[in-house]
């Protein structure tokens, strides 16, 4: 992997597009400043038809748009404009296996075209990811912290780390990566030959129960987290937030959801990350164990 100032393992990023370059802009412009000149920055720009519905699924020229706003920010970047509409647990499949296999790569960043960062995000993560790489059960790390905490809530805990809500602004090892694709790959079987919007629920709700799961998130997020969870690894974020959710409209969102949920009020930590400490075997084993019961019992969303 290739090596930055300083000898640090550089980064490569990369970016999930799909119709919203209202906000896709926004993303870019907040992760430029935060990445040097020339480093591994790739577009996975998912397409407007879909040829298993036969559905036109987004405008052309909304496509065509974020495609020229990655340019316009990163000249050097990679582009992978897929010519049919995927939807997103194949845009994710392609983009973490150009990261892992074709780049080589040991720890990656992947953000979707709605997740703001702080200017302090990319420091963030690195911290995190060391955390990884010195203890194998911290499968996903991020840092969009307590997207709801006041500003001294956040200073408290700016040296503590927390487990992970959402599967937003995630980085990951190659390691945790290899190790969830056997059962990942099994959920992206029940998508073969199907729009992704219009995915049998039911036959993937099943499949979790064959598992031992009791899980009604059918989206490729769902299928993150009991892999994880399989493994007996976490998801660990900061507590500290140096990141705003902006999507308040898309595949899985409306702006009914978004104003209920208060996104709009995030405040986001106006310093650097402090030195995370890593987290206790304590704290481990209790986020493991409300994780299985979520995923066991009754399930109940994460807010």
């Amino acid at each position: 992997m290739a090596m930055g100032p300083g000898n640090e393992a550089v980064l490569p990023v990369q970016i999930l597009s799909y119709d919203r370059p209202q906000y896709l802009g926004q993303v870019l412009r907040s992760l430029r400043g935060q990445v040097p000149h020339g480093a591994p920055v790739a577009l996975f720009q998912d397409g407007a038809y879909n040829p298993h519905s036969a559905r036109w699924k987004a405008e052309p020229a909304d496509i065509a748009a974020c495609v020229a706003l990655f340019r316009e920010v990163f000249p050097w970047g990679q582009v992978h404009e897929s010519l049919v509409n995927l939807g997103i647990a194949e845009n994710y499949r392609r983009a973490e296996e150009y990261c892992f296999r074709q780049l080589g790569a040991t720890q990656g960043l992947f953000l979707e075209d709605d997740l703001v960062l702080s200017p302090h995000y990319l420091a963030a993560i690195r911290q995190l990811l060391a955390l990884a790489a010195a203890d194998k059960r911290i499968a996903y790390v991020s840092a969009c912290g307590d997207m709801w905490a006041g500003l001294w809530r956040q200073w408290w805990g700016r040296r503590r780390v927390a487990h992970m809500r959402e599967n937003w602004g995630f980085a990951m090892t190659r390691g945790a990566w290899e190790d969830e694709q056997e059962f990942r790959g099994r959920y992206l079987q029940l998508l073969d030959g199907v729009d992704y919007s219009l995915r049998d629920h039911e036959r993937i709700v099943a499949f979790y129960r064959e598992q031992g799961y009791q899980m009604p998130v059918t989206s490729q997020d769902g299928a993150r987290w009991i892999a994880c969870l399989r493994l007996g690894r976490v998801r660990v974020s900061t507590v500290a937030c140096y990141a705003q959710y902006i999507g308040a409209l898309g595949e899985h969102a409306t702006q009914g959801y978004f104003d209920a949920s208060g996104f709009a009020a995030t405040r986001m930590a106006p310093w650097p990350q402090g030195q995370l400490r890593a987290p206790s075997e304590g704290e481990i084993a209790g986020w493991l164990a409300a994780e299985t019961r979520r995923f066991t019992g009754e399930y109940r969303p994460f807010y």
